[in-house]
């Protein structure tokens, strides 16, 4: 099925619609870290930050290679990538 430009436009907005809400997403995150654990010093402000960073470089990857997306895209549909993640009781 081929997509008219208006709907690849329509998608490629979206898409940059959802980029845009994650960066905000990881930036709420960090700025919520350094509230709560406010000095560069402390170990685990680090290791947030560092795990904050690495998500995030990994999210530029992936989108950036276009086959890996692509890849990652059909196991989750395939139910093949649990797309979970374990957080406590939230």
């Amino acid at each position: 099925m081929i997509k008219s430009d208006a709907t690849m436009i329509d998608t490629t907005e979206k898409a940059v619609k959802k980029f845009e809400n994650i960066k905000e997403s990881i930036k709420g995150i960090y700025d919520i870290l350094k509230i709560t654990l406010p000095s560069d010093n402390d170990i685990y402000f680090q290791m947030a930050r560092d795990n904050i960073f690495t998500l995030y470089q990994n999210l530029l990857d992936l989108i950036l290679n276009d086959n890996d997306v692509k890849q990652v895209s059909k196991k989750l549909k395939n139910s093949e990538i649990n797309a979970e993640i374990p957080l406590g009781d939230f």
